[in-house]
């Protein structure tokens, strides 16, 4: 795979200049096109890093160490098209919901996966939703990279676990302040501080069990996502817009490149409601 590595200048014009670029056809749906493009590359409704892998290594360790969340209510925080949360259900979690704050893609969810309950709702204000002590169980699949006020959706997101609940949070992570990297919509990635994260989710009424570093493992993940797009760079074409494969393709080949110059990281959050 040829690789190229885009500044922040250059990524930010070609976004910028995004709905400028010449289209031979419209887009099929409401749906987030680039979201879509990661889950026909990942072959399901997965639109973060690792996938399936990235789940298996979350329901290995809850059946290890916590297997009586199984029975009870769990929370799929940023469920985008429901991939995850099918999946979930599929390998043994029978009470499954699912919030996202695009309503498109919880109607798409709502659609495809009947088995779990689904809403549009933010994660901020979580709590407005559900009862307090309900969910057994919360996940979250890079999302907070998205969120500036993590303290707020952390606490949130405890009022409504009960004490003794498990969180996971399994996203991209920074040592310290480094040079902006903006998402596939454009915005600002805002990763977890390595160094911060722990005091932020027992301010919000978390205890951390384990902070385990995924970097390596993000890095591996990422280079075989950018060859199943050149490998299927002929299907690709066939369905997305050019523009959307040319901003696809820079946001993670940039991605990639923090993850190799290491001012990017990955990390799995393991915690406990007090």
């Amino acid at each position: 795979m040829k690789k190229l590595l885009y500044t922040v200048p250059f990524l930010l014009l070609l976004i910028g200049g995004y709905f400028l670029w010449p289209s031979s056809k419209p887009a099929v749906s409401n749906l987030n096109q680039a979201r879509l493009m990661l889950s026909e590359l990942r072959g399901g409704d997965f639109t973060h890093a690792g996938d399936r892998e990235a789940v298996d290594m979350v329901i290995t360790k809850i059946k290890q160490e916590a297997s009586e969340v199984l029975n009870g209510n769990c929370l799929d925080v940023g469920c985008g098209f429901g991939g995850t949360a099918d999946y979930l259900v599929k390998n043994g979690f029978k009470h499954v919901w699912g919030i996202d704050i695009d309503p498109a893609v919880i109607n798409y969810a709502k659609s495809k996966y009947k088995q779990v309950q689904f809403s549009s709702v933010d994660a901020a204000s979580v709590s407005l939703k559900f009862d307090r002590d309900f969910f057994s169980f919360v996940y979250l699949f890079n999302v907070l990279y998205a969120i500036e006020d993590k303290v707020t959706v952390l606490r949130q997101l405890a009022r409504v676990s009960k004490p003794g609940a498990i969180l996971m949070i399994f996203d991209y992570s920074v040592e310290e302040t480094t040079e902006p990297l903006l998402d596939l919509t454009g915005k600002v990635m805002m990763p977890i501080q390595t160094k911060k994260i722990k005091q932020q989710l027992y301010e919000s009424g978390w205890e951390v069990l384990e902070v385990r570093d995924l970097s390596g493992t993000f890095i591996v993940w990422y280079e075989q996502l950018l060859q199943k797009l050149e490998d299927k760079n002929k299907e690709i074409k066939g369905h997305f817009l050019e523009k959307d494969i040319a901003k696809f393709s820079a946001t993670y080949i940039h991605i990639l490149h923090q993850l190799n110059n290491k001012t990017l990281g990955g990390v799995l959050i393991y915690a406990k409601r007090i």
